[in-house]
């Protein structure tokens, strides 16, 4: 015991060099990150030239995409694929909603002949796709009010049923969606 109650008068001075090295050593590094951020990181100046200059190119590049010609814009034709009335219950919510709509895409104009073709061919099979893909969507996702997820799946399902990228785009024209 006579050990512990022993003062000792070296704690508080190695206490104070530890903090006086603890304290110069985060000064160190400090002092190393402005200095690394004054040399090393660009000047608002030079931050602000390269906005500008982006700016620049993003308007150049606008407007040259609006030189293109009118043609271009025309270049796509619609199409009717069709109206639809899918009713679809859910059992575990014992909901019954109604979804009606008339579906439109835009094919390009070149290939308008040959998509006429397919879908003849392929239309009974596109008619099962839309309605099973609209079964199986969430409620969420026909509410959306662009329909985006949708589309998105109408056209990845139609194209590798018509065997090729041919339908552009997919119109939603008279959209309804009821809950009975």
């Amino acid at each position: 015991m006579p050990d512990a109650e022993k003062p000792t008068t070296e704690t508080p001075r190695t206490s104070l060099v530890a903090r006086i090295l603890i304290a110069t050593f985060l000064g160190a590094v400090v002092i190393a990150e402005c200095l690394f951020a004054y040399f090393w990181l660009p000047s608002a100046s030079e931050v602000a030239a390269q906005v500008e200059q982006l700016a620049t190119a993003a308007e150049a590049e606008a407007a040259a995409t609006e030189a293109v010609s009118p043609a271009a814009a025309t270049a796509f034709v619609e199409v009717d694929l069709g109206n639809f009335t899918v009713t679809n219950h859910r059992l575990p919510t014992e909901a019954t909603f109604r979804t009606d709509f008339h579906l439109f895409g835009t094919v390009a104009e070149a290939d308008a002949e040959s998509f006429k073709e397919l879908f003849q061919r392929h239309e009974r099979r596109f008619r099962d796709l839309v309605i099973m893909e609209i079964r199986n969507c969430d409620v969420k996702d026909l509410e959306d009010a662009g329909l985006g997820l949708i589309k998105r799946r109408f056209l990845e399902k139609s194209n590798a049923l018509f065997g090729r990228p041919v339908l552009q785009s997919v119109i939603f024209a008279d959209y309804t969606f009821v809950e009975l």
